[in-house]
C-alpha cells in the first residue's frame, strides 16, 4: 500500500531521493562513463515511453516504448521482468495508440497505423508501396502468441466477456468476434453521428459513447442485448465524457454549450456555462447536477494539458470533475443526490492538474505541479509529481518525497500495484513502481550504452521579469509577474558565447526542469541539451498562453491572431539575455516549432536588430492563410474585416519588410496542424527581399514528425545552421 509524503524526517526523505537516483543510475551506468562530448544521434538515441496502462487484474501494466522512431508494446510490474510483446522493426512512421487489456490481461488490443495528414488519409512520410490504413490488431501475451487483425478501426475497447473486441470504423461503431480461425467483423451500431468515447456499462450490457453531430453532440446508449440506440436528453450543446455509475443505473456526462469562444479569445469566464449531467439509463430522465455560476471564473471548461476534461464517479456517490473556479484547473466534487449542490474543492494550492485517474480502491491520483500545504517539500512549478485523493476524508499528498523526478500518467492494476511514467534531467520517460517508497523501473536496461547521460547538464529554473515590471517586484511565489524558463549552460568556458532561446509550441504547454511526457517536446529537450554540450546558452521560455501558472497567466489577453500580446514575452527573454555577462548579445538566435515557429518568425520579422538567425520548424506566418481561420473570424462581414486585418499584422508577415536575420525553415508537406503554405509562402517573400534564406522540406511528413529520422535530419540541419551563422 503507497503512503502519502508529509511531514517527514529528513532521512525518509533523503531515502526516497538515494531511491529515485539509483532508478536512474542503473538505466545505463554505461551511459554514465560517457565523456562529455557526444552525438546528437547518441543524444536522441533514448528510448521514451507513453501510453502507460494498468491490467484490470494482476500486477502487470503495458506501455509503448519508441526507440529511434520502432514502436513497441512492452509490458511488466514490481513482481515480473519487462518485455516487449509486439516485433515491429523500422522506423516506418507507423504508430501505436489506444491500449486496452482484455479482461483476464491475457491479451492488449491496440491501433497500429499512422494519423491522418492534411489530405485527410492516414499519413506515409516512409513511402511505404503499400496501403497504410489504421488497423485494431490484438496481442496475447502469451510468450509466441500470434498477434490477430481486426482490419481497419481505431480507438479498441473490449467485451466484458473478453471474446468481442468494439471498435471504430469509419466514425461507426464495429464489432469483432474472437475465438475462430478468422475474427468475425460486422457494425453494431448504426448511427448518423461520428461515434467516439465508447464506455461500457458494469455489467457489459449497454454501450455508452459520443456522437458526433455537426458542431453539436449527443450521448448514445446503445442496448446490446435487444439491439437499440436512444440518446441520452438530446440537446443544442456538446455533449461528451460519459461515464457508468458503480450500479450502471446513471450516466454522468459533461455538457458544453454549441458556440465556442474564439480560438485566441481570452476565454475565461462564460455567459453560457457548462454543466455536469446525470441521466437515469432505464427511464431516460435527465438534470443537471451541477452549473457553475455564468459570469464567473470556472463558468468555462478548463484547458487541460492531455486530453479532454472528464467527470468521475467516486465510491460514496460523488462525481468529480475539472473546473477553474479558483483560477486554476482543479479537482471539484458535487454530490448528484442533493439538489443545488456546491462544488467542493478538493485540490486546493496554487498548482494545475492533469492526468487524473480514478483507482479500483476508490482512491484518486493525478499529477501536479504544487508541493506539500505544509512546506514539507519544496518542488519547482516547473515539475510534475503524483498526488492522491482519498475520499474517506483525508487530504490529498504526493506519493513520494522525490525532488528530482518529474511524474506523470499514474496508474493502478487490478491488484493496487502503482505505477507511473517517470523522467530526470537526464533520462526521459520510463514507466516505474513505487516501492518501499521508492521509484524502480521497470525496464532498467533499456538504455543504449552509448546514451550520454553524464554529459548533460542539469538545467536551472530562472524567472524572467515581464515588460513594464522591476526586477525587485519579481517573486517567486507570484508567477503572474515573472516568466518561468529553463536556463542551459555549458559546462567549460567562462567567455561570453552565444545563445539561443527555445520557445515551445501549442502553446497550451509548459517545458520542464527535465524530460517531458510528450514525445515532440522530449526530442526538444534532448535538442537543448545537445546545443548546450556545442558551447551554447540555451534558455527554453515558458511564455504566456501556456499551462502550470493558472488561467489568468493561459487565458492571455489579445494573443496570437488577436494582437500578438505573448510577443512582449519575446522581447523580455532577450532582454533577460542580453544582461547576462557570459553571453555575446550581437549572438543570440531563436528557435521553435508550431507556436514556438510563429514566435520564432515575429522575432526575425519585428526585431532582426536582436535576433542575429532563426529556426522555424512548421511555423504560423499569416493567421489569415491559416486552414482554421474560421475558428477566430466569427461575426458578420464587418467585423470579420476588421478581425482579418487585426490577424494580418499579428502575423510575421505584416513585418516582413524588417527581416534581415538568415532562417531555417522546416516543414512536413502533409501537416494536418499549420498549413504547408505558410511556409513557402514566407521563403518567397523573404528571397523577393533577399533575406538569407535556408529550407528543409520532408514529403508527407506530418506535423509531429512520424520517421526518427526526420527528426535527426532537422535537428542536424538546425545545430550546423546554428554552428555556422553564429559561430560557438
Amino acid at each position: 500500500m503507497r503512503g502519502f509524503g508529509g511531514v517527514a524526517g529528513s532521512l525518509f526523505a533523503m531515502r526516497r531521493f538515494l531511491g529515485l537516483m539509483a532508478m536512474m543510475v542503473t538505466v545505463g551506468v554505461a551511459a554514465g562513463a560517457q565523456q562529455q562530448g557526444f552525438t546528437l544521434r547518441q543524444v536522441l538515441s533514448a528510448p521514451y515511453a507513453l501510453g502507460l496502462t494498468a491490467a484490470p487484474v494482476g500486477a502487470t501494466f503495458a506501455w509503448i516504448e519508441n526507440a529511434e522512431g520502432v514502436r513497441n508494446i512492452w509490458v511488466g510490474g514490481p513482481h515480473e521482468a519487462a518485455r516487449a510483446i509486439t516485433r515491429y522493426s523500422e522506423d516506418d512512421g507507423q504508430d501505436i495508440n489506444g491500449l486496452a487489456w482484455a479482461p483476464d490481461a491475457g491479451a492488449v488490443a491496440y491501433a497500429y497505423g499512422a494519423e491522418n495528414g492534411a489530405n485527410g488519409r492516414p499519413a506515409n512520410p516512409a513511402e511505404l508501396q503499400r496501403a497504410t490504413p489504421v488497423e485494431v490488431w490484438v496481442q496475447p501475451l502469451a510468450e509466441g502468441g500470434k498477434a490477430v487483425d481486426l482490419g481497419e478501426g481505431r480507438a479498441p475497447l473490449w467485451m466484458r466477456d473478453g471474446k468481442s473486441v468494439l471498435f471504430v470504423r469509419g466514425g461507426q461503431i464495429w464489432i469483432a468476434e474472437l475465438g475462430g480461425k478468422e475474427p468475425k467483423e460486422r457494425a453494431l451500431v448504426f448511427d448518423r453521428g461520428r461515434a467516439g468515447g465508447l464506455t461500457l456499462s458494469p455489467d457489459g450490457t449497454m454501450l455508452a459513447f459520443v456522437s458526433g453531430r455537426s458542431g453539436h453532440s449527443f450521448i448514445g446508449v446503445f442496448d446490446l442485448k435487444a439491439k437499440t440506440l436512444r440518446f441520452l436528453a438530446p440537446a443544442t450543446g456538446r455533449d461528451f465524457a460519459p461515464s457508468w455509475s458503480a450500479d450502471g443505473r446513471e450516466i454522468a456526462w459533461l455538457r458544453g454549450p454549441f458556440t465556442q469562444a474564439a480560438e485566441f479569445a481570452a476565454d475565461r469566464v462564460s455567459d453560457d456555462p457548462w454543466s455536469v449531467m446525470v441521466a437515469d439509463v432505464v427511464t431516460g430522465a435527465a438534470r443537471a447536477v451541477f452549473t457553475p455560476e455564468a459570469g464567473k471564473p470556472g463558468s468555462v471548461l478548463p484547458h487541460l494539458a492531455t486530453g479532454e476534461p472528464r467527470v468521475y464517479w467516486a465510491p460514496d456517490g460523488r462525481l468529480v470533475f475539472f473546473s477553474e473556479a479558483d483560477g486554476w484547473v482543479h479537482l471539484y466534487s458535487v454530490d448528484p443526490r442533493v439538489k443545488d449542490a456546491k462544488a467542493v474543492l478538493l485540490t486546493p494550492g496554487k498548482g494545475e492538474v492533469e492526468d487524473a485517474t480514478m483507482n479500483p480502491d476508490g482512491t484518486m491520483d493525478y499529477a501536479s505541479n504544487y508541493s506539500d500545504s505544509d512546506g514539507a517539500r519544496v518542488m519547482s512549478e516547473d515539475q510534475r509529481q503524483i498526488w492522491s485523493i482519498r475520499f474517506d476524508g483525508g487530504s490529498p499528498g504526493p506519493v513520494s518525497l522525490s525532488h528530482v523526478s518529474i511524474e506523470t500518467h499514474p496508474q493502478t492494476s487490478g491488484d493496487g500495484s502503482f505505477a507511473a511514467l517517470v523522467s530526470s534531467d537526464r533520462y526521459p520517460m520510463q514507466p516505474a513502481t513505487l516501492v518501499a517508497g521508492e521509484w524502480k523501473n521497470l525496464c532498467p536496461n533499456i538504455f543504449p550504452s552509448t546514451y550520454p547521460a553524464s554529459g548533460f547538464v542539469m538545467p536551472q529554473q530562472v524567472l524572467i521579469p515581464q515588460a513594464g515590471v522591476a526586477p525587485k517586484d519579481v517573486s517567486k511565489d507570484d508567477v503572474r509577474v515573472s516568466l518561468h524558463g529553463q536556463l542551459f549552460l555549458p559546462k567549460a568556458g567562462a567567455e561570453k558565447r552565444p545563445a539561443l532561446i527555445f520557445f515551445h509550441g501549442g502553446p497550451r504547454r509548459e517545458m520542464l526542469l527535465g524530460y517531458p511526457a510528450m514525445g515532440y517536446y522530449s526530442n526538444a529537450y534532448a535538442m537543448n541539451q545537445y546545443l548546450a554540450s556545442r558551447g551554447f546558452v540555451v534558455l527554453s521560455v515558458n511564455y504566456h498562453c501556456g499551462i502550470g501558472y493558472g488561467m489568468e497567466f493561459r487565458q492571455c489577453i489579445h494573443a496570437g491572431a488577436d494582437g500578438a500580446s505573448e510577443y512582449a514575452d519575446v522581447l523580455a527573454a532577450v532582454k533577460w539575455l542580453r544582461a547576462r555577462k557570459d553571453v555575446d548579445a550581437s549572438r543570440i538566435g531563436i528557435w521553435g516549432g508550431s507556436y514556438g515557429g510563429y514566435l520564432t518568425a515575429m522575432a526575425l520579422s519585428r526585431n532582426s536588430d536582436l535576433f542575429a538567425a532563426g529556426v522555424d520548424f512548421h511555423g504560423v506566418h499569416d493567421w489569415n492563410l491559416e486552414d482554421n481561420a474560421g475558428d477566430w473570424l466569427i461575426g458578420n462581414n464587418a467585423q470579420k474585416d476588421a478581425i482579418a486585418a487585426k490577424a494580418r499584422v499579428s502575423s510575421p508577415i505584416a513585418d516582413v519588410a524588417k527581416w534581415r536575420s538568415p532562417v531555417l525553415l522546416i516543414h512536413g508537406d502533409n501537416d494536418p496542424e499549420v498549413a504547408f503554405n505558410q511556409t513557402p509562402m514566407l521563403a518567397d517573400a523573404l528571397r523577393a527581399r533577399h533575406v538569407p534564406v535556408e529550407e528543409l522540406i520532408f514529403p508527407d511528413e506530418v506535423h509531429e514528425f512520424l520517421l526518427h529520422k526526420d527528426w535527426v535530419a532537422a535537428y542536424e540541419a538546425e545545430a550546423a545552421f546554428f554552428e555556422r551563422v553564429l559561430k560557438p
